[in-house]
């Protein structure tokens, strides 16, 4: 249900995204209007992510942890590699995303480093 539900809340991000980006500098009180809708949406979906988080198993989240490990050592060997950093998730990103499963994980008596 929560996944159907997050699909549901990414499409109508997307649809008010495209709608803010149309509007004129004269619509201030529309655009004022669906930025609120949007940050609503937005508020909804990092909770309903939360609850898919809590409901993974443990090995999940112990293997959704090493990708992230290794996406931030890609990332990090990115900016700090020729050409400095490229585009994408930033390094901070990552970071937040591994310390809410190394949460999860200590909340369930599993420490990891």
């Amino acid at each position: 249900m929560a996944v159907g539900e997050m699909s549901s809340i990414l499409r109508e991000l997307e649809r008010l995204q495209d709608r803010i980006s149309l509007l004129g500098s004269d619509d201030s009180v529309e655009k004022h209007a669906l930025l609120a809708r949007q940050e609503t949406l937005r508020t909804r979906a990092a909770r309903l992510a939360e609850d898919v988080d809590a409901a993974c198993s443990t090995k999940d989240l112990l293997i959704q942890l090493a990708s992230l490990r290794h996406r931030r050592e890609v990332l990090q060997r990115q900016r700090h590699g020729p050409g400095g950093s490229g585009p994408g998730q930033s390094s901070s990103q990552v970071d937040e995303r591994i310390a809410r499963i190394r949460s999860l994980l200590e909340a369930r008596g599993i420490r990891v480093h």
